[in-house]
């Protein structure tokens, strides 16, 4: 992570580190990407800039919310990001494959490019970085829409060949757009914004893959508990806390393995300051839920029980309403 920094700061790029996990934006509970934890910074600024954003997504369907997480796509991951206020990427694009090749050690052939087929300005830049056309993978996509009234601008990514599998790790997006209190201006000055996942390319493939990013949410979630929480947020740590558990049930996982995870040297602090008030405060709020639960006349359910259940416990209201029908039939 150091290496990127450092390499990118030899171009001239200033240095800013992780900002806050949760967000000050009214529309995301978490940071989700480097660009929305200094978006502002990099509207009203000139420099060109590199970053690390520790993140937390929370939507989409590869996350540890849903079941069918892939081992691929993190919850929690470190994203390293560049912004360039530029007129085009040929300079971004040939440092940035030089990073791959010398200091990631990654083999050309094993690089993958991907870009829309109508991005005739960007094709001429990657056959000017020298990149062989079979390693161009033409699309529809490659698109970064802003709302039904136009775009952000086309994108590049990067992909990796591994265990026969084409894995993203990079992308640059040419902004051109961008949407503020509800209007979509043309910027003067388009913004390259780049995002390096650093989960993505040390990934390697682990036994209990799930159970590390899950932990390493409620870690960074739980460490923030002081800043700007809000029931939202007491949510979605509940609902992981949850997942754990069900992991456990299910999958017959040892329970100290999640206990050693926050016994790792830099957790250590964490676990001895934070992690007996957390889990008192769990038990709880789990043991009130519960009493409050087998108060609830389920023949005589109304709208706010419904509410009660689907923010406790996570159960989408389709299902209560399923519920509710059988019961009634």
């Amino acid at each position: 992570m150091f290496n990127f920094i450092k390499y990118y700061n030899i171009y001239n790029f200033l240095i800013i580190g992780t900002q806050n996990v949760i967000s000050n934006n009214n529309s995301l509970l978490f940071n989700n990407s480097g660009f929305s934890s200094i978006k502002n910074f990099i509207i009203k600024n000139n420099n060109n800039i590199v970053s690390y954003q520790y993140c937390i997504r929370i939507k989409g369907i590869f996350n540890d919310l849903k079941i069918n997480n892939d081992g691929i796509h993190n919850t929690s991951f470190i994203m390293l990001g560049i912004f360039k206020k530029n007129k085009n990427l040929y300079k971004i694009i040939l440092i940035s494959l030089n990073y791959l090749y010398y200091f990631e050690k990654i083999k050309k052939n094993k690089i993958f490019l991907t870009l829309n087929k109508n991005d005739f300005f960007n094709i001429i830049i990657l056959l000017l970085c020298k990149i062989n056309i079979k390693k161009i993978i033409f699309t529809n996509k490659n698109i970064w829409k802003i709302n039904k009234n136009g775009f952000l601008g086309f994108c590049i990514e990067f992909y990796i060949l591994k265990n026969k599998k084409l894995i993203e790790i990079w992308n640059f997006v040419d902004i051109k757009f961008i949407k503020l209190k509800n209007i979509v201006i043309k910027i003067k000055n388009n913004i390259i914004d780049s995002g390096l996942g650093y989960n993505r390319i040390k990934n390697i493939k682990k036994k209990n893959f799930r159970l590390n990013d899950i932990c390493n949410t409620i870690y960074l979630i739980k460490n923030n508990i002081n800043l700007n929480f809000t029931k939202n947020h007491y949510f979605i740590l509940n609902k992981l806390i949850k997942i754990i558990i069900k992991i456990i049930l299910l999958k017959k996982i040892n329970i100290f393995k999640i206990f050693l995870f926050f016994f790792k040297k830099k957790k250590k602090f964490f676990f001895k300051n934070k992690i007996l008030f957390f889990f008192n405060y769990i038990i709880k709020k789990e043991f009130f839920i519960i009493n409050k639960i087998k108060n609830i006349n389920i023949k005589k359910i109304n709208i706010f029980s419904i509410k009660y259940i689907n923010e406790s416990y996570g159960v989408p209201f389709n299902y209560i309403y399923k519920i509710i029908k059988n019961i009634y039939k």
